[in-house]
């Protein structure tokens, strides 16, 4: 595998491509069904991402095996869906190519940046697991802010494992910048709740289990990079501020706001996944 990924560039590249609309594919599937787990899980019904197997959204259908290709099949059937003749959102389409063509950039980066075979294959998988988890979450926040709480989560966990192949000081520096963030988290929630129980209104629990999705995304930032540089954080909050401008202009327009959870957090979050992206780079350009 390390010689195919450093000796056939091409074969390498479009078997990733392969790859990665594949898993732009589950995406679509993260993406359509977190929604819908939260929302089973408060009625006690049986729901997730693998059961029930997948169906038409607007007749409710089965979808047959080769009607649920990645990209071909959004092609073969004119995008429309095959028993009913409804059309496809093309955000599917969109998904699965944009995960397939970010998986041959980040291998052609990195083939590029690497001097040697072994370490272009120690970086490709969590370097293509980061930015593939990064599209999931950017996805989703197209959708809900709320329910990206468990990719940030997965993520954060996924960034301690990546440490584990790096030096022993760079996994400790990881847990101790985790355990910062979320320190950080509960002293700024719990102020929070003091100060709104002294204004006589109700405030939440503070706890782990209530912070919102934006603490566990800067946790799983620093799991990945311990303490990124100023500017992977300035890219982040420009980007920030660039999403909160255009969801306060568009978002009330289309009725956003309030239905995927508030601007707020999204901008946050969006935000810190160009940190994300901005941090990556440094790390491998440096590298």
């Amino acid at each position: 595998m390390t010689e195919l990924l450093w000796h056939f560039p091409t074969t390498a590249g479009a078997l990733l491509f392969l790859l990665g609309c594949c898993v732009g594919s589950f995406i679509s599937v993260i993406v359509y069904r977190l929604p819908l787990m939260r929302a089973h899980q408060e009625r006690n019904s049986r729901f997730n991402l693998a059961l029930p197997s997948s169906s038409c959204p607007h007749c409710g259908s089965a979808i047959k095996p080769q009607h649920n290709l990645p990209v071909g099949s959004y092609l073969w059937l004119r995008g429309r869906s095959a028993c009913c003749s409804e059309r496809i959102s093309k955000r599917y389409l969109v998904t699965e190519i944009a995960t397939g063509l970010l998986g041959v950039l980040v291998y052609l980066w990195l083939l590029n940046q690497q001097p040697d075979a072994h370490e272009l294959a120690a970086g490709l998988l969590p370097s293509l697991l980061l930015v593939w988890w990064l599209v999931a979450i950017t996805a989703m926040l197209w959708h809900s802010s709320k329910d990206t709480q468990a990719l940030w989560q997965s993520l954060l966990w996924l960034g301690l494992i990546a440490n584990l192949q790096r030096t022993s000081p760079a996994l400790n520096e990881a847990i101790l910048a985790v355990c910062t963030v979320y320190v950080s988290a509960l002293l700024a929630t719990t102020i929070q709740a003091l100060m709104q129980r002294r204004n006589g209104s109700s405030a939440e629990q503070v706890s782990y289990l209530a912070l919102g999705p934006s603490w566990h995304g800067l946790a799983a930032l620093v799991a990945w990079f311990s303490w990124p540089g100023a500017e992977a954080l300035s890219l982040g909050a420009a980007a920030g501020a660039i999403v909160a401008a255009f969801e306060c202009r568009f978002a009330p327009k289309i009725g956003g706001a309030e239905v995927t959870g508030g601007w707020k957090p999204r901008a946050v979050q969006h935000g810190i996944a160009f940190a994300f992206s901005a941090a990556w780079l440094k790390a491998f350009t440096a590298g």
